[in-house]
């Protein structure tokens, strides 16, 4: 669309289905552990389910991927549940794509490639993005970065809330899926891999988090629009990147930093497409 609209004008409900369809496609790595008969549980970044062909995956940062189990269960937030949801790690292949000397800079891309069985019982909970049927569109002619408008899709470590059951004998752990919503400055390529900055604002920031940590492998999704009568329609939204590096905040700068179309389409797609679990 070419009229100029401010998000801020934009209609809250329309925000609001953007946000749930893109919950279809978000997780978050969990470590679930036993300790003194009850669940230990604790956030260890998020993740996109995508898939390449008949594989199936969870495309993530590569920091994250270090840091997750190797052996026994890997938790994940799939939805409200009163139980973690956990996967055999012996049905996985984790893949270190990508890792940089420097944080700030990347590489750091990563995933998480699931047996059949496995991705099936997902499938049947949450969606996988199609990276095939975008993947011509994103690499040969992709939208502007100016239509429609972007969101950063994860799970903020910031957000997670801890309450006492009635009985003070345990208690509930909530996890926070955060969509920060804005736009990305001008792509920066460096040799193989493409970079987005996304921003925030200074009269955002009184309500933008002061830690992005848990969101590292989330999206950077894309949400073009349309004019449909009178109102706007929000269009299949475009996984474009995925974040990976909060950049330090100071008086003059604050934002995030994420892989983008190229490093997503190219190099994370072939490593998928060549990697059975």
């Amino acid at each position: 669309m070419n009229d100029l609209i401010l998000i801020k004008d934009l209609p809250h409900a329309l925000f609001d289905d953007v946000i749930k369809d893109l919950a279809q496609y978000t997780i978050a790595f969990l470590r679930v552990q036993n300790v003194a008969q009850s669940q230990q549980v604790d956030l260890l970044g998020s993740g996109v389910l995508v898939s390449v062909g008949k594989t199936r995956a969870i495309l993530t940062a590569h920091h994250v991927v270090h840091v997750l189990p190797r052996t026994r269960r890997l938790g994940l937030l799939l939805g409200r549940t009163d139980q973690p949801h956990t996967i055999d790690t012996q049905g996985t292949a984790f893949l270190k794509i990508a890792r940089g000397t420097q944080d700030s800079l990347g590489p750091d891309l990563g995933a998480v490639v699931l047996a059949q069985q496995i991705a099936n019982s997902i499938a049947s909970i949450k969606t996988f993005y199609n990276l095939d049927e975008r993947r011509d569109q994103l690499l040969h002619s992709p939208p502007d970065l100016r239509d429609g408008f972007w969101t950063a899709q994860g799970f903020l470590e910031e957000g997670t809330v801890i309450t006492p059951d009635p009985d003070g004998r345990c208690m509930t752990k909530s996890f926070y899926n955060f969509s920060g919503i804005g736009g990305p400055e001008a792509v920066d390529q460096i040799g193989e891999y493409d970079y987005f900055e996304f921003p925030v604002s200074h009269e955002a920031r009184q309500t933008a988090p002061r830690s992005w940590g848990g969101m590292s492998g989330g999206g950077l999704w894309q949400i073009p629009l349309k004019r449909q009568g009178s109102g706007l329609l929000p269009l299949t939204p475009l996984l474009s990147g995925i974040l990976f590096y909060q950049q330090p905040t100071t008086a003059t700068e604050c934002g995030v930093r994420g892989h983008g179309r190229r490093s997503v389409y190219e190099q994370a797609y072939k490593y998928i497409q060549s990697c059975e679990p």
